[in-house]
């Protein structure tokens, strides 16, 4: 390719080759302080690209790969194009050598409906987009256009040039995503949000289930509302039943065991396996033991639910083979996915749990034959995971259906752990030497690591979107909205060499117009709404895309102040946006008026010396909303009285009257706000300090609609709804 003056500098080729890959030279941080990534993150990051860096000249070496590259492919891996109609022009790039410009060019477009087109042309005859002198060779970018109107949809396209073929996917997706018609009309309703392994019922196992699930929506819709919003229900590990975030699973494909019912099942009233394990004394003083707890006893609920499973299974094993059916199709659709998560869960169980790069290194490669023979060989548990996957996509289903005109509202993890079946199905895609979390912001002022693998942001496009695609169908199934955790991740991430401190990271770019494409198309398919969480730093003008785009913003009433501190209006919200007092990661307002987070994080360690710093900003916090709620005419407790349990219903009641004031057209609510609750579900920075993901509701789910805390609050909500 013909040098850039630029190119002819080694010690400028490291920033260009950065700059090329997507890594930012600085950004600035939520209390506007610029950072600026130093080389040796540029040459980390670039390293855990897999893109040598090390030294200026291989840098340099990189840099003109890097640029070549695209010639060099004469049809991109993925073209993803959007459009407002099905009769917009589409037209995708031909990489074409000048000395075949006169060669016979055939293409062949398989549409997704099953319609075929193909013609053939002279290279010559398409017009020149760009040209470029690559390794002495002069490569022309040609225009090929498509026939329309060609629907949405996922199309494969293939191009025949003297005698070699090349494929791509084309990826033609509408210009917006998705919102229900009543939010087209401008309606404002609100929803019931809840944690589903926390949610109560009377045969349920010491957890909350998929029968809880349907028992809440039912209570849910009786109470008026539209939505059930609920946590991941991402596959967790089985193994490890202490490591229960949703945030950071095993795989955002596929579902967790945990919280199938065990009573729903088709077939447990009449196992006979399953009784005998019930009989069991010790298996009744269990089961008693675990519906009492305040908190989710995670290992005994698995392993109570393991042997339960374990013999269901072995009844389902006994069935003629025409009752098999529903669930070898299952397994059709589940194809290579479910297979590797299920060939992955009994591995795990086989190494005692250990980190899959930790295994014997032929069983560490999934395409491996000790992988094979091992599937082989233990085909019944392989089975087993695939059975769980099969009974808990039946109850999802079933609960999701299970309140008209209540729409399940589900949450996408940002990512999944490292030590999972998604990271070891899908190596290629993952980056290794690094993870990615958060600058400082609100939740943390030295910023965060989760502690996550961040995808590769070029493989993403060599594998067309592959694993994107799989991840938003699994989560946008029986669900009428979905929550993307951290949106600003499908622009940029920020990235944590491995073994560097935070302020070491720097952002890197992802391909956002491309995967916006996809999530729209998604949307629109399933009929799926699509919430954006935009806490923490968001990049400039990002909201207004997002707007464009027609995903809706996250309004938490607690961070949205200006900047003197003072909250703002309702007036001033988004109508596009869905808005909560509190989130899962935030005390109750309860919790958060009297600062027991303050001192739950102190205790932690979490501020290091800034403790009594945190508690004189929480003070001047409730002042101002104090101050916030008065300007609203809205009942409040004086910021320096002392807070009784009449005030704090009180106080709750208004903050949620406040949010229920703003035009956004959805409105969530958590349930242990409006029933006084002070503890929170996770405390952000802390694992074993506090108990996270664990706490359960003292409310039966099918009897939330009777509470009369719950009533009253609703009550108050839907005089300003």
């Amino acid at each position: 390719m013909t040098p850039r003056p630029e190119d002819e500098s080694p010690d400028r080729a490291l920033d260009l080759l950065s700059e090329a890959a997507g890594i930012h030279a600085s950004f600035w941080d939520i209390g506007g302080t610029l950072h600026v990534t130093t080389s040796d993150a540029k040459r980390a990051i670039l390293t855990a690209m897999g893109i040598d860096a090390d030294t200026d000249a291989q840098a340099a070496r990189s840099l003109r790969d890097w640029r070549e590259r695209p010639w060099r492919e004469p049809l991109a891996p993925v073209t993803v194009i959007r459009r407002a109609c099905p009769a917009d022009a589409v037209a995708v790039e031909i990489s074409v050598p000048d000395e075949l410009s006169f060669s016979r060019l055939e293409w062949h477009l398989s549409v997704e409906n099953g319609d075929r087109h193909e013609d053939a042309v002279a290279a010559c005859a398409l017009p020149v987009v760009a040209m470029a002198d690559v390794g002495g060779r002069t490569l022309c970018r040609r225009r090929l256009d498509l026939p329309t109107p060609l629907p949405d949809g996922y199309h494969e396209l293939s191009v025949t040039l003297a005698g070699a073929q090349a494929h791509g996917l084309l990826v033609l997706a509408p210009d917006r995503a998705f919102v229900p018609e009543w939010m087209e009309r401008g309606e404002r309703r609100w929803g019931l949000s809840c944690q589903v392994y926390g949610l109560r019922h009377a045969k349920d196992w010491g957890i909350g289930d998929f029968a809880s699930l349907a028992a809440y929506a039912k209570s849910a819709g009786k109470l008026g509302a539209a939505m059930v919003g609920i946590n991941p229900l991402h596959a967790l590990f089985p193994v490890w039943p202490d490591a229960c975030s949703p945030y950071s699973p095993s795989s955002r494909v596929f579902l967790n065991p945990l919280m199938i019912s065990i009573p729903a099942i088709p077939c447990a009233a009449t196992s006979p396996g399953l009784k005998r394990l019930t009989s069991s004394p010790a298996v009744k003083a269990a089961l008693r033991a675990a519906r009492r707890r305040d908190l989710v006893d995670y290992p005994t609920v698995a392993d109570l639910k393991d042997k339960a499973l374990a013999e269901l299974y072995e009844d389902f094993l006994q069935l003629p083979p025409e009752s098999l059916t529903d669930f070898e199709e299952f397994c059709a659709v589940g194809g290579d996915a479910l297979r590797r998560f299920a060939e992955f869960s009994a591995l795990h169980e086989t190494m005692g749990g250990l980190p899959w790069d930790t295994w014997p290194a032929p069983f560490q490669d999934p395409e491996s034959p000790e992988v094979a023979a091992y599937a082989l060989a233990n085909a019944e548990r392989v089975t087993f995971h695939a059975f769980q996957q099969w009974l808990a996509e039946a109850q999802l289903a079933a609960a999701a259906k299970a309140a008209p005109g209540v729409g399940l509202y589900r949450d996408l993890a940002v990512g999944a752990s490292g030590d999972g079946a998604d990271a070891w199905a899908n190596q290629g895609e993952l980056v290794k030497g690094a993870s990615f979390g958060a600058p400082p912001d609100a939740f943390s002022a030295v910023g965060q690591d989760w502690g996550l693998p961040p995808p590769h942001p070029h493989r993403m496009r060599n594998t067309a979107y592959a694993g994107l695609i799989a991840v938003l169908r699994a989560n946008m199934r029986h669900a009428a909205a979905l929550r993307l955790d951290h949106v600003m991740g499908l622009m940029r991430l920020f990235w944590i060499p491995r073994g560097a401190p935070i302020g070491n990271g720097a952002y890197v770019s992802y391909p956002f117009d491309d995967i916006l494409g996809i999530v729209a198309l998604e949307s629109v398919r399933n009929r799926c709404a699509v919430i954006g969480e935009d806490l923490g730093t968001v990049p400039d003008e990002f909201r207004d895309r997002m707007a464009r785009e027609r995903l809706l913003s996250y309004r938490v009433v607690y961070f949205e102040k200006w900047p003197t501190g003072l909250f703002k209006r309702p007036d001033t919200y988004p109508p596009l946006a869905l808005v909560t007092a509190t989130t899962h990661d935030m005390p109750t307002v309860a919790g958060h008026w009297l600062g027991l987070d303050v001192e739950a994080r102190a205790r932690a360690g979490v501020f290091g010396d800034g403790a009594e710093a945190e508690r004189q900003g929480r003070a001047e916090e409730r002042r101002m909303l104090a101050g916030a709620l008065a300007d609203q005419n809205l009942p409040a407790i004086a910021a320096d009285a002392p807070a009784c349990g009449e005030s704090l219903e009180t106080l709750t009641d208004a903050v949620h009257r406040f949010a229920a004031r703003t035009p956004s057209q959805l409105l969530m609510i958590n349930p242990g706000d409006l029933t006084g609750e002070t503890s929170q579900i996770n405390l952000p920075g802390t694992v074993n300090e506090h108990p996270n993901w664990c706490r359960r509701m003292a409310t039966d789910a099918a009897k939330i609609a009777d509470c009369p805390k719950v009533k009253r609050g609703v009550d108050a909500i839907k005089r300003e709804r």
